[in-house]
């Protein structure tokens, strides 16, 4: 009873602001940011075969603690309910303890992502540790695309999956001892490099009681991947597709690999935007280079309210949609109405919903 509670309160809460958020673009207003993906640092000690970051120069003058510190204490950002913290590899960022820190103090309530290839475990728990012990809640992405030397090929580095084991059988420990601020996931790519090793990531993932959420295989500058691969199976792709839980990211899936458009009011550079770890502010992964400003040189506000930050804007309008599993999900939340069709047509999905530990 308490979840469908929480659920309602949750859905009437979006409908206010969707309501809000439409109003507000027809009238021609900019809405403010809800959600962050930062690079914390564009620095990776990987080698992944589908994706190219490891090859790129990195940036010679990362964004300091008081740089971001004054960025983010800027009023446009005042609203702000989601960081996702990334990289690279985030854990090759010195400070990024004191980092989460400070994003947990300036913005109350918010929730907290961090992803890792799991390279450094070690590491990753004395952080994760550190975490916990200040009282941050924290969701802690561990990436896995197969199991034993399958996810060290794709990956590029040997010896990848048994430290990927040890971090995810550690962090799970730790969950025990901290169940209510820490949450560890798997997030497995979805591509032809792994899609014969899905079932076994998804059932490695449920002997340990942690939950596997698959990516779509995205392609951008971001990930300098430009270059088109061999697709899998459309099959085995559609049969991986269906056997994740009903949601609305997994609609649009099937949509695509049935030909079909996926294209939605996208909010990035409205409702959430990309912070680079230079400073650069782009709209989202798949459009990484169109960046329209520098928090160095502007505040939040003057970036957002630019003509630059309009240009942009109007890009993203003419986007076909896109996979990329927290930019859908920041759009529709603020949209609202997709959910409430998408629940509609599937009302199963309300169901499995409940049905959900988180």
């Amino acid at each position: 009873m308490n979840k469908i509670l929480d659920l309602s309160k949750k859905l009437l809460e979006r409908w206010r602001q969707g309501n809000r958020n439409l109003s507000a673009l027809k009238a021609g207003k900019n809405l403010k940011p809800k959600g962050i993906w930062f690079g914390v640092t564009d620095r990776c000690n990987s080698h992944c075969t589908h994706c190219h970051i490891w090859q790129k120069a990195p940036s010679l003058n990362p964004l300091k603690l008081e740089e971001i510190e004054k960025a983010f204490r800027d009023p446009l950002l005042s609203e702000v309910e989601f960081i996702v913290n990334s990289g690279g590899e985030a854990l090759l960022r010195a400070d990024i303890v004191e980092l989460i820190k400070l994003e947990s103090k300036l913005f109350p309530g918010v929730i907290l992502d961090l992803s890792t290839n799991g390279l450094l475990p070690d590491r990753a728990i004395a952080v994760v540790k550190e975490i916990l012990q200040a009282g941050i809640k924290i969701n802690v992405g561990v990436s896995l695309d197969g199991l034993g030397d399958e996810h060290d090929k794709v990956r590029g580095v040997p010896g990848n999956f048994a430290k990927v084991d040890y971090l995810l059988n550690q962090l799970n420990l730790l969950r025990k001892e901290y169940p209510i601020l820490l949450r560890p996931l798997i997030g497995f790519t979805l591509s032809d490099l792994t899609i014969d090793s899905y079932q076994g990531v998804k059932d490695y993932a449920s002997k340990l009681g942690v939950e596997c959420m698959p990516q779509w295989y995205n392609q951008s500058d971001f990930y300098d991947n430009s270059i088109s691969r061999p697709e899998a199976s459309k099959e085995k792709m559609v049969a991986a597709v269906k056997n994740q839980p009903n949601t609305i990211i997994r609609e649009k899936w099937l949509r695509l690999l049935n030909g079909k458009s996926i294209k939605f009011k996208c909010f990035a550079a409205q409702t959430f935007f990309v912070l680079k770890a230079d400073g650069q502010v782009a709209p989202c992964l798949s459009f990484w280079d169109s960046n329209f400003g520098n928090v160095r040189e502007q505040t939040p506000t003057e970036i957002w309210q630019s003509a630059k930050a309009d240009e942009v804007r109007k890009l993203v309008a003419s986007c076909p949609g896109c996979l990329n599993s927290w930019g859908v999900t920041w759009s529709i939340s603020a949209a609202f109405y997709p959910w409430l069709w998408f629940y509609l047509r599937q009302p199963k999905a309300i169901w499995e919903r409940l049905k959900r530990k988180d």
